[in-house]
C-alpha cells in the first residue's frame, strides 16, 4: 500500500493517505459509506444517480442523515472508536451542504473513496479542511 498526500487535502502531508483500492468510477463516498460498492449514491434531481427510494432526493445535512438512519445510524457527539460500533461522518462544505462521507474501520482509522478516483484510508484530521469541508456529524450503529 502507497501512502500519499494531495493538494486539495492541505492536511494529507502530515497525516498522508494510504490508498486501499485501484481506481474505480463504480461507487462514490456516499456509496462507500453507505456499504455499497456497486452504485453511485447522489440525490441529483435528474435522477441520473442511485438514491433510495424513501429518502428525500435533496443536497441537504437532514437528507444524508435520513439516508444513514435508514440503515440503523444514529447521530452521535464524536468520532472517537468505540468497542462494537460502527461510526460514519458526514462532510460539508461552509454553506453546510453535504460532500463525502467516510466510515471508521475497526480498528479506528477512516475510510473513504476520492470521487471516481481511489479508496483511502486516513484520520479525519487529513481529510478535514479540504475539498470536502468538514465534518459536521458523525453517526453511529451497534455491530
Amino acid at each position: 500500500m502507497t501512502r500519499i498526500s494531495f493538494p486539495n487535502f492541505p492536511n494529507s502531508h502530515r497525516d498522508p493517505f494510504l490508498i486501499t483500492s485501484t481506481f474505480t468510477t463504480n461507487y462514490n463516498c456516499i456509496a462507500w459509506a453507505y456499504g455499497d460498492d456497486t452504485k453511485w449514491y447522489w440525490p441529483d434531481p435528474d435522477y441520473i444517480f442511485y438514491w433510495p427510494p424513501g429518502i428525500p432526493r435533496e443536497i441537504t445535512i437532514e437528507a444524508f442523515i435520513e439516508l444513514f438512519r435508514s440503515i440503523g445510524y444514529d447521530i452521535c457527539p464524536n468520532g472517537d472508536k468505540e468497542e462494537n460500533i460502527e461510526k460514519i461522518a458526514i462532510f460539508t462544505d461552509n454553506n453546510g451542504e453535504p460532500k463525502h462521507a467516510a466510515r471508521q474501520l475497526p480498528e479506528g482509522i477512516w475510510t473513504s473513496k476520492l470521487g471516481p478516483n481511489i479508496d483511502v484510508s486516513h484520520s479525519i484530521t487529513s481529510m478535514e479542511g479540504g475539498e470536502y469541508g468538514n465534518v459536521r456529524v458523525y453517526m453511529f450503529r451497534n455491530l
